[in-house]
């Protein structure tokens, strides 16, 4: 069945879990895989939100949320967080569009990415250990579907940005992968409207909105288009942005 195959693409692309050996994993299967990534979205955040649920009684809130955000990381191979590192280096290191794309290719971290990194863990952290805790495990879960719902808008609104690497096999998203996606996300959203607050939501995807335009213009203006790396950026701030717009109502 296509629409599973398309489904388990994305998930192999951005987690660890484990796939079916039984499904095939074609080029077509990858390029239309972008329409699942909030419901691998909803997948990573639902495993890292009841994570935290179970933790917490175990141990005290704060140790629960920052494992929590822990088995998020494990669970992509922190491959956003890689994406994020790999941008700001590259983005604050590089001198012109050229030095800024072979900074982001190269896979040594630089200081600027670090503190990226370390900030964006803190910024978590410290907007769920403040959330009331029966409710975080919706937050979480919003947050990682919105996020990776960015990821698709962006593909779809932007360039590939290394033009020599046109070949590569990437994520496409026709009209129909893009509306396929932002159901996936309005399901959540309806959500969560209901089980975290409708001004709390609804301040948190504003946030994040802003947060992903601004973000991408960068991108645009500096190397003419988005990268993989930029990808793997934009669901982390759109992520934070989303979380302090969620906490920022109490």
């Amino acid at each position: 069945m296509a629409t599973r195959d398309e489904f388990y693409s994305a998930l192999r692309f951005m987690t660890r879990l484990p796939v079916p050996d039984t499904v095939e994993h074609s080029d077509e299967s990858f390029a239309r895989s972008a329409r699942f990534y909030p419901a691998v979205g909803l997948v990573v955040g639902g495993i890292a939100g009841i994570s935290y649920y179970l933790l917490g009684m175990i141990f005290p809130e704060n140790v629960a949320t920052f494992l929590c955000i822990i088995i998020a990381v494990g669970l992509t191979g922190a491959l956003h967080e890689d994406g994020l590192a790999d941008t700001v280096d590259g983005l604050f290191g590089g001198r012109d569009r050229d030095s800024m794309l072979a900074i982001m290719r190269d896979s040594h971290v630089g200081v600027f990415g670090m503190i990226a990194v370390f900030f964006v863990v803190a910024l978590k952290w410290s907007a769920l250990f403040e959330w009331p805790s029966w409710s975080v495990v919706w937050v979480v879960v919003a947050g990682h579907v919105i996020s990776r719902h960015a990821i698709v808008e962006i593909i779809a609104r932007y360039d590939y940005a290394r033009a020599e690497s046109a070949k590569f096999s990437r994520p496409a998203v026709a009209d129909d992968d893009l509306t396929y996606a932002r159901l996936w996300t309005l399901g959540v959203v309806v959500a969560a409207l209901f089980l975290v607050g409708i001004t709390e939501t609804l301040i948190g995807i504003a946030l994040a909105v802003v947060a992903v335009m601004v973000l991408s213009r960068a991108f645009v203006r500096k190397i003419g288009g988005y990268t993989g790396d930029c990808l793997g950026a934009t669901q982390q701030v759109a992520e934070v942005a989303f979380l302090l717009g969620v906490v920022a109502w109490l």
